[in-house]
């Protein structure tokens, strides 16, 4: 079975797939040999057991669909679809949650926490001021502050990431500082771009220090932060869903969710006439 695997992964890359898709797809699928740990023929009845054991624990249904979606993706390539299992439905959530949601009073606490570590002020701030991925970061290049934009090649797809002014400022004062004149500005010590994995630590620790919950500071939310200001300010979602590089609106929609709490204000603040 490790040698199917091994062709998978290969697979996957000559698919151009994200470092992390790749990732994710192995872990799940080795995830689930490893509970099965037997070598006997793996049956529909064995994997309707296994998603069993994902129903009963604590997962999120989008956690359970995401892991049957990487064993059907390596039983298709197999050639095994009669494995394949369904997903589970899961029914749309209305409302944000609140618990999760970083709010503008909370960022400020992360921007002045982060005053003695300009590199990382930064970082939050190009995220939350451009709505860029955490993958996307490396393409914030010095070159791309002379233009206010940076290009971004994922996978094939190209799109646009528009740097403010005023950030373009910020940034430029600071590659004069640490001496950057070409390439991605924010590295590693060795001279290598920050990835996904770094970023996430350091904006834990970060949240101690600001005295922000950890579960709300991570690259993404300062993305979804970006998106609902943006939208609150346009209510233009195509627009929204341009900057965001989502091929599809209803992807972008999952950013602009309001919190019950916010819905509820709106509702009270109607001023209809009883009859």
């Amino acid at each position: 079975m490790n040698a199917k695997i091994k062709l998978f992964e290969r697979h996957l890359k000559e698919e151009e797939k994200a470092e992390n898709t790749i990732y994710k797809y192995l872990r799940d699928i080795n995830e689930f040999y490893e509970w099965y740990d037997k070598d006997g023929v793996v049956t529909k009845d064995v994997l309707l057991d296994y998603k069993e054991r994902l129903k009963k624990s604590k997962l999120k249904v989008s956690t359970i669909n995401s892991k049957i979606s990487s064993l059907n993706a390596f039983f298709t390539y197999t050639e095994n679809e009669t494995l394949k299992l369904k997903v589970l439905k899961c029914q749309k959530s209305l409302f944000g949650s609140k618990e999760k949601e970083l709010t503008k009073r909370e960022y400020k606490r992360l921007f002045e926490a982060s005053k003695n570590n300009e590199k990382l002020r930064l970082i939050v701030e190009t995220i939350v001021k451009t709505g860029v991925r955490v993958s996307e970061v490396e393409y914030i290049t010095y070159e791309s502050l002379n233009t206010g934009k940076a290009i971004v090649d994922n996978k094939g797809k190209i799109r646009t990431i528009l740097i403010p002014r005023k950030l373009c400022i910020a940034l430029k004062d600071y590659c004069r500082k640490v001496g950057i004149n070409t390439g991605p500005i924010f590295l590693t010590r060795n001279g290598t771009p920050i990835d996904r994995k770094q970023m996430w630590q350091m904006m834990k620790d970060l949240a101690d220090k600001a005295g922000v919950p950890k579960v709300k500071v991570f690259p993404h939310n300062l993305r979804h932060l970006f998106a609902r200001e943006f939208y609150k300010q346009t209510h233009d979602i195509v627009k929204l869903a341009s900057i965001l590089g989502h091929s599809s609106i209803e992807t972008t929609r999952i950013y602009t969710k309001e919190t019950e709490d916010e819905c509820r204000i709106d509702i009270e603040k109607l001023e209809i006439l009883r009859e």
